[in-house]
């Protein structure tokens, strides 16, 4: 690991993070799962568009609510990300791995709290909205969620490289973090086969197309930000400072 110096201020802030990403999971099993019906599906895209209308005006309230807690939910993915990427940049001669992270995680972001926008439109006014419409705004809430998996996954696998190319011992996470994030990358596949179905389990509602990668989703959140909250504990985890470089080579 490289020399550090004392700094209180990064620990504080990898806490921070880390709890980013604690709270982004909370927020979204309120909103999303107990308020929302995004998981599990309030909706069938195979229903017809009246149906969902009526569901949407019977629940409008509600949904209504679900989607101020799941645009809080995803606001907090920046500060989690960026907890990442801080970490992996501690260990990089010159940044490159963290500040691709930087850009997934800003792309991730982007994407996630579109879900929450078009989770709000569609239950703004449905009694006034073209059936077709609020459709739309459902089918493009789930294609965000569940069709960007090259965003999501290359998320993921940007993690898991600088971990298994550094050399042993100077990785920025354990090296089993970065098999989770290929294992969830791997999970998050299923989510792209919505684009060819309307029913069953590799539909938007289904088990397989929506479960599968949602449940892989969360939970690596909630392990990335114990990944986290491990690094902000540790003795002498504060990255090095300029001066403390150049200190080292002047000596040398």
């Amino acid at each position: 690991m490289q020399t550090t110096v004392n700094d209180p201020l990064f620990r504080k802030s990898m806490r921070f993070c880390a709890w980013s990403g604690y709270m982004a999971v909370i927020f979204y099993i309120i909103g999303g799962v107990i308020l929302g019906g995004m998981t599990p599906p309030l909706l069938n895209s195979g229903e017809a568009p009246e149906v969902f209308v009526r569901k949407i005006t019977d629940n409008q309230f509600q949904i209504q609510i679900a989607s101020v807690f799941m645009m809080i939910s995803f606001a907090l993915f920046g500060s989690f990300g960026a907890g990442i990427a801080a970490q992996t940049r501690r260990f990089e001669t010159n940044p490159v791995f963290s500040y691709v992270q930087i850009v997934f995680t800003a792309g991730g972001q982007v994407i996630a709290l579109l879900v929450a926008f078009s989770w709000a439109l569609m239950a703004f006014r449905p009694e006034t909205y073209h059936p077709t419409v609020v459709m739309m705004f459902t089918d493009f809430a789930y294609f965000c969620a569940l069709f960007s998996v090259p965003l999501f996954g290359g998320w993921c696998v940007m993690i898991a490289l600088p971990i298994l190319v550094a050399e042993e011992g100077k990785e920025p996470f354990p090296r089993w973090v970065a098999y989770v994030n290929l294992w969830a990358a791997l999970l998050y596949i299923p989510g792209q086969l919505i684009l060819f179905f309307k029913t069953g389990p590799f539909a938007w509602h289904g088990f397989v197309a929506l479960w599968i990668p949602y449940i892989a989703y969360f939970a690596w959140i909630w392990i990335m930000s114990a990944a986290m909250s491990k690094v902000a504990k540790a003795a002498g985890n504060e990255p090095v400072v300029g001066g403390a470089r150049s200190a080292a080579g002047s000596v040398a």
